[in-house]
């Protein structure tokens, strides 16, 4: 599922934003869930309050906090890199003011069916795609990372060490926590190493091999759960 904010105070946006949403998911086949909001401030309550989305469209006048003030602080205070935006405006010079807050898109009213269809198949293209993330925290900031780049995920203390097709990497955190919203392609294979079972090419009693070719041992106390869970695939 897809979750998409849209942020404007004009009610006749939001309208259209429906429209717009409901025919792309009808056409092409995604779930879509959306919320609407007529001010910045109100989408900033719903995120401190927990709520999390994939890609927000932003108007950027409002009377109060406006788009641009949102999106720095999103970055900079929330540390929010994971969220996509797109900035809707009838205004056409924000360009410099919006650079630092990484928008993926910017499209100008009255929004064209057919600019909207563009920007949302190149957000589903890099970004939504079948494809899950794997969220995590470095360097205070938030990061994510596909979920079929990693080949396995261990535990090293208070760290999670992401071992990739390029390489590894360590954060702080809890795989648990990590793996959350993608559990199912995870398997535990002995204490604190989690194996992408999309990269399990071959498997024995005690070992599993992965597509890079390395060879990761089975504890005793996992064979029976990792034959089963690979049993079931």
């Amino acid at each position: 599922m897809i979750k998409i904010a849209v942020a404007d105070d004009d009610l006749s946006i939001h309208e259209k934003m429906q429209l717009l949403l409901s025919r792309f998911e009808m056409n092409y086949d995604y779930d879509i869930q959306s919320e609407y909001f007529s001010s910045c401030e109100e989408l900033a309550d719903k995120i401190n309050k927990g709520s999390r989305y994939d890609l927000i469209f932003l108007d950027i006048e409002f009377s109060g906090m406006n788009g641009t003030e949102f999106g720095t602080m999103l970055r900079r205070k929330m540390k929010n890199y994971v969220t996509q935006i797109v900035f809707i405006s009838s205004v056409e010079n924000h360009a410099m003011e919006l650079f630092r807050i990484h928008p993926i898109e910017f499209l100008i009213k009255p929004i064209k069916e057919a600019e909207f269809r563009r920007c949302m198949l190149s957000y589903m293209d890099y970004y939504g795609c079948s494809d899950t993330f794997l969220e995590y925290t470095l360097d205070n900031i938030r990061h994510r990372i596909r979920s079929s780049e990693v080949l396995y995920l261990e535990s090293n203390r208070k760290k999670a060490i992401f071992h990739t097709k390029r390489g590894e990497f360590s954060s702080y955190g809890k795989i648990s926590d990590i793996i959350r919203d993608d559990k199912e392609r995870f398997i535990c294979i002995s204490r604190g190493v989690y194996v992408n079972i999309d990269h399990i090419i071959d498997a024995t009693a005690k070992v599993v091999r992965l597509t890079d070719d390395s060879g990761l041992y089975i504890s005793r106390g996992c064979q029976s759960y990792v034959r089963d869970r690979l049993a079931g695939i």
